[in-house]
């Protein structure tokens, strides 16, 4: 049976990002349908401020109430223990059920069914779901997960072994988590959130393989994790795909959002801030794209946008390995898990120097409220995309004032700019080779 959706975007997945971008492009009077599936397993997940922030941003405010928290995060990485930041843990699948509600309660068209193909033709996207139902638009978005999309990965890393997840169920109902690198390689999250425990392990694939054949001896006999879990018995345990990789953004009219359009190591515990940011990228190429502009410099963007997030995060891994790995060569010879995972992607530093001869203003593609526009733009070595603004407020007039040393014009600047001045005077003082401001 053939049904038209009469929709512009069909969004394929129900989860962060598949939901924030369906209430973006909602909130520009869009025409959107999502489909999607709450997960049947039980998990729990971390999130940070920001990501917590932005579900109450999105007025998600249901799945934002699902939050338990802050906690402080626990980190013990290279035998170092911190508490850098807090976190919030998130009860799955009660929070996927309440991201399709507060997407019903915003007047978006939600169907809860399973795909069983979607596709893309010269003029259309064809999602099929299994109960016979064919949906059709001009435009689909591929948002459920890194499963969908592995086999496009570009780039991708070195390495693949899945993420092995421990459950059980505890008498201890009080939140808790922690993080930490593992003595022997790998590391670990454990959480525990209304009577369940939740441990997702990154091992040496022949720790792996041994691990699984007897997992509550294995975790009861090591040194870092039985201390953790205590003597809580396995209830279930499984292997789920971790996979790091990037693609191309489209593919003739389907757009890949979130994991399946960037999968990330989940050792930088930001999954969820990656699907939120992705569909705040996407969101304004589609809104410019469905009023008439330019597919070309649209795709562009959002792939240049991407990739440098991609290759952002995976820096940042690869100096979390280096740093355990450093660690370890102060004792012994540093595991082979260490080693194999410090040289990927390069050797580049995560940032570049900022030097101020090097800073210059030009025109480019920006998000400017829900669509693209050309603006000013400031470029530096370390944001070669452009910064628009920070703070809110557009920085290429004060650098231009202040390279041209127009002190008067610098200090009216930040005048007008009001309460949000200081936070532009300390990212700027952030850049100790450029000029003090006035």
């Amino acid at each position: 049976m053939h049904q038209d959706a009469a929709s512009q975007v069909i969004i394929a997945g129900g989860g962060p990002a598949g939901a924030a971008l369906a209430v973006l492009l909602h909130r520009t009077g869009l025409r959107v349908i999502l489909v999607g599936r709450i997960r049947e397993y039980r998990a729990i997940e971390g999130i940070s401020r920001r990501s917590l922030q932005a579900l109450h941003g999105l007025g998600l405010t249901r799945t934002a109430a699902c939050a338990v928290g802050p906690l402080p995060r626990q980190v013990t990485w290279g035998g170092e223990a911190r508490a850098p930041n807090a976190e919030w843990l998130l009860p799955r699948p009660a929070f996927d059920a309440a991201l399709l509600q507060d997407l019903r309660e915003a007047g978006i068209r939600v169907i809860e069914a399973r795909i069983t193909a979607l596709e893309s033709g010269e003029d259309r996207v064809r999602l099929y779901l299994a109960d016979g139902r064919m949906l059709t638009a001009p435009w689909g978005v591929e948002a459920r997960g890194r499963a969908t999309s592995r086999r496009q990965f570009l780039d991708r890393a070195p390495w693949s072994t899945p993420a092995w997840i421990l459950r059980g169920k505890t008498a201890v109902n009080t939140p808790d988590s922690a993080a930490l690198s593992l003595s022997d390689g790998g590391w670990a999250w454990w959480s525990r959130l209304e009577g369940q425990q939740y441990l997702q392990l990154a091992l040496p694939e022949a720790t792996l393989h041994h691990a699984r054949r007897a997992p509550d001896a294995w975790l009861a006999a090591h040194p870092d994790l039985s201390p953790l879990w205590g003597r809580t018995k396995i209830h279930h345990n499984y292997q789920r795909p971790s996979t790091i990789g990037r693609t191309r953004v489209r593919e003739k009219r389907l757009w890949r959002l979130g994991d399946a359009a960037m999968a990330i190591d989940p050792l930088s515990g930001q999954g969820i801030f990656n699907a939120l940011s992705s569909a705040y990228g996407l969101a304004p190429v589609l809104n410019s794209l469905i009023q008439g502009a330019c597919l070309a410099p649209l795709e562009r963007f959002h792939q240049r946008r991407q990739d440098a997030q991609y290759w952002r995060f995976a820096r940042a891994g690869r100096d979390f390995y280096r740093q355990a790995a450093s660690r370890d060569s102060m004792t012994a010879v540093p595991s082979p898990y260490w080693v194999r995972r410090c040289h990927w992607p390069d050797l580049q530093p995560l940032h570049l120097p900022e030097p101020w001869t090097r800073v210059r203003i030009g025109r480019g593609l920006a998000i400017s409220g829900s669509h693209l526009a050309e603006r000013a733009l400031v470029f530096t070595p370390d944001q070669p995309l452009g910064i628009q603004a920070v703070a809110g407020i557009p920085l290429a007039p004060l650098v231009e004032a202040m390279q041209s040393k127009d002190h008067r014009r610098a200090a009216t600047l930040l005048a007008d700019a009001g309460p949000s001045a200081p936070a532009l005077i300390r990212w700027w003082a952030d850049h100790p080779d450029w000029p003090a401001l006035p």
